[in-house]
């Protein structure tokens, strides 16, 4: 304001000045003349001092209501498709129901989107995705979710277990009967196996039926035979049956088994009688060698992790007990190393064994920099707390982001790092809020060794918010996987990675990807990528290219007709090829379900104070939405700041000011 009264005083004093005083003329034009320099200097000054005009802004925010629909095929085989329908139509054309809540649809399936339009044609259903992505999405206020949903699920995480927050109005379509049913629920079992080893499988059998006393045979067979039998005794007490047992393979390459369980007499539903598996039997482990001078919770989470792949052994050994051969292993992991991996240092890099350090607040870093040229450090004795941030255009190998963004953050003492040579970065650093482009993983290779470098202590923790967010260790896992594969692979042999699985089902999705290398081992997006998949029985043969996204190849296709396939991958005009196998059964998961499930979203309503709802009860559901008290809008009082330099008439008001004075003086003579 002061600013303002000081412009008025000085607009006016050159105003006046110019035309009137000492002006023995005192015409009525000079009058008008000066009232047209005080507006045009004023104006100018105004938007020179540029004040804020400030705005209050009522807005009245409705609350959300997060709609999940499921998009399965279950849907549609059940003959529910034209009831969920008219569900949704019914919510959307209900004034007082949209206007109380602000509705926005989702569709659901094996992913999660924005509904467009209905065809109940995903081929898996996720119940758990709608509720970890809303967790993610809507973090403020209570947003009540409604699920459409025949309850069946077949991938992602229990709902009953999840920590929803919002409460959950689930609608269950289908017919809710308990028809006499004996199935295969689950199957437990690892992926990988070696030759003559006994490999555990875990089956979990249901019965539900009338009150009397069933016997069924449990058959695994591979190829038609029969490899392990067993009869089954079932009571309305005694339900469920878990069956462990052991495989044994006498042969490398991939294994193929169905177990099924013998149907009941009266029984509408056989197809979830069985269940399909595929084990890859391989010669021999990759050994891991990890080496340290102290006990650290992130030795324990790199042996648990890197075994989760069956195809690798990890021995923890003491520097100071360590007698055997770096030789024998096709990676050593250097946890914090002091001087006292001098020897095993020379070791490694005289027989040009693989290896990764991972560094940390015991780590002796003078001695890391005299024992080796490739990078160095230059601490400081104070510590500071680094959080990953996952670097999408890395090169290397095929890698994805797991929710490093989430993880807490790793211990490393503060400095500044340097490399003598070429090297790629996974992992940055995030200090605070700052994102850095110092790295946290790196890897890096030179004359046919290949070694990785992870600054930072404590990243036990990250496995840990992992299976916090998704109730699995399989991300985190498949992450190491692939960083251990990619560290402990000869480096002649991985110019070209593939990632395939072994078993399909009949209209799944089948997804590939592919990362090709240079001769310099960096990632190359210049050349074509194709895959060939081969039938001979069914005497068909397709060749699909591949499409680079985010630094590797992708290929995602269906439709592909039930049976045996091999498949070839390769680079067009060069020699790099990967084969293999792979399997469609013509079996639908979705087909497995003949009613509706109300266990887990019934459970899960209750536990965050939902309630749940039927066939037939569209109006119900609407009406307690309507008349539930806990969701109210919310007035918000905004303040807008308006600059007054955005208001554009000002300038406007400057030239014309300025104009008319200048035409005025001109017309008058007074120029």
């Amino acid at each position: 304001m002061l600013y303002i009264i000081l412009a008025v005083f000085a607009a006016l004093t050159i105003a006046v000045f110019q035309y009137i005083f000492k002006n023995k003329e005192k015409s009525q034009l000079n009058y008008w003349l000066s009232f047209l320099r005080f507006l045009s200097i004023f104006t100018l000054l105004l938007l020179i001092i540029n004040p804020s005009i400030k705005k209050n802004s009522i807005e009245i925010a409705k609350p959300n209501l997060l709609v999940a629909v499921d998009n399965s095929k279950s849907i549609k085989n059940n003959l529910q498709d034209k009831n969920v329908e008219n569900l949704i139509q019914q919510l959307k054309k209900d004034d007082a129901l949209n206007d109380k809540y602000s509705i926005t649809y989702f569709g659901f399936g094996n992913d999660i989107q924005i509904l467009d339009s209905l065809n109940f044609n995903e081929s898996q259903t996720d119940l758990s995705l709608p509720f970890l992505e809303f967790s993610k999405m809507y973090k403020n206020g209570l947003n009540p979710t409604v699920i459409i949903s025949d309850g069946n699920q077949t991938k992602g995480a229990d709902i009953e277990f999840l920590n929803y927050k919002n409460p959950v109005f689930s609608y269950i379509i289908g017919d809710t009967t308990n028809f006499e049913d004996i199935s295969i629920t689950k199957l437990n079992i690892n992926k990988f196996t070696y030759i003559n080893n006994k490999l555990p499988v875990e089956l979990f059998v249901n019965y539900n039926g009338i009150k009397k006393n069933v016997s069924k045979k449990l058959n695994v067979l591979e190829n038609g035979k029969v490899v392990y039998s067993k009869i089954l005794n079932f009571s309305a007490s005694d339900n469920v049956k878990i069956e462990s047992f052991y495989l044994t393979s006498t042969s490398s390459g991939t294994h193929y088994y169905t177990a099924s369980i013998e149907t009941l007499e009266n029984e509408q539903n056989t197809i979830n009688n069985t269940k399909y598996f595929s084990i890859s039997v391989i010669d021999e482990a990759s050994k891991i060698l990890i080496l340290s001078s102290i006990i650290h919770p992130d030795l324990g989470m790199l042996k648990k992790s890197i075994e989760s792949n069956k195809q690798r052994v990890v021995t923890i050994h003491n520097i100071n007990e360590f007698k055997g051969n770096v030789s024998d292993y096709q990676l050593i992991i250097l946890y914090q190393p002091i001087n006292l991996f001098e020897k095993v240092f020379n070791e490694i890099s005289a027989k040009k064994v693989n290896y990764l350090i991972v560094s940390g607040l015991s780590s002796d870093w003078e001695f890391l920099n005299k024992i080796q040229s490739d990078f160095k450090k230059n601490v400081l004795s104070q510590t500071e707390e680094y959080q990953p941030i996952f670097n999408s255009n890395y090169e290397s190998f095929v890698s994805s982001d797991i929710g490093f963004s989430s993880f807490a953050p790793i211990e490393d003492l503060f400095g500044n790092v340097t490399f003598s040579l070429k090297f790629n970065t996974l992992l940055f650093q995030k200090i605070g809020s700052f994102e850095t482009e110092k790295p946290m993983l790196t890897t890096f290779h030179k004359n046919n060794q290949k070694a990785a470098v992870l600054f930072g202590e404590n990243s036990w923790k990250w496995r840990m918010n992992s299976f916090s967010e998704n109730k699995s260790f399989e991300l985190f896992d498949g992450f190491i996987s692939n960083l251990i594969q990619y560290l402990s692979s000869n480096l002649n042999n991985n110019r070209l990675n593939v990632i395939i699985n072994n078993l399909y089902y009949t209209n799944e999705i089948i997804e590939v990807s592919a990362r090709y290398l240079d001769e310099n081992y960096n990632f190359d997006d210049r050349v074509k990528l194709w895959i060939t998949i081969t039938n001979k029985d069914k005497n068909y043969i397709k060749k699909i290219p591949f499409a680079v996204v985010n630094n590797k190849f992708n290929l995602v296709f269906s439709n592909i007709p039930s049976g045996d396939y091999l498949y070839s991958v390769n680079v067009e005009n060069q020699t790099p090829t990967v084969s293999g196998s792979f399997k469609i059964l013509p079996f639908e998961v979705e087909q497995q379900f003949s009613n509706a499930n109300t266990s887990q979203l019934n459970k899960l309503s209750l536990k965050t104070e939902g309630e749940i709802f039927y066939n037939n009860q569209n109006d119900q559901l609407i009406a307690t939405l309507k008349s539930d008290e806990r969701f109210k809008n919310v007035q918000k009082l905004n303040i807008i700041k308006t600059p007054l330099i955005n208001w554009k008439w000002l300038l406007g008001l400057i030239i014309l000011s300025l104009s008319l004075e200048w035409f005025l003086r001109k017309y008058f003579g007074k120029i």
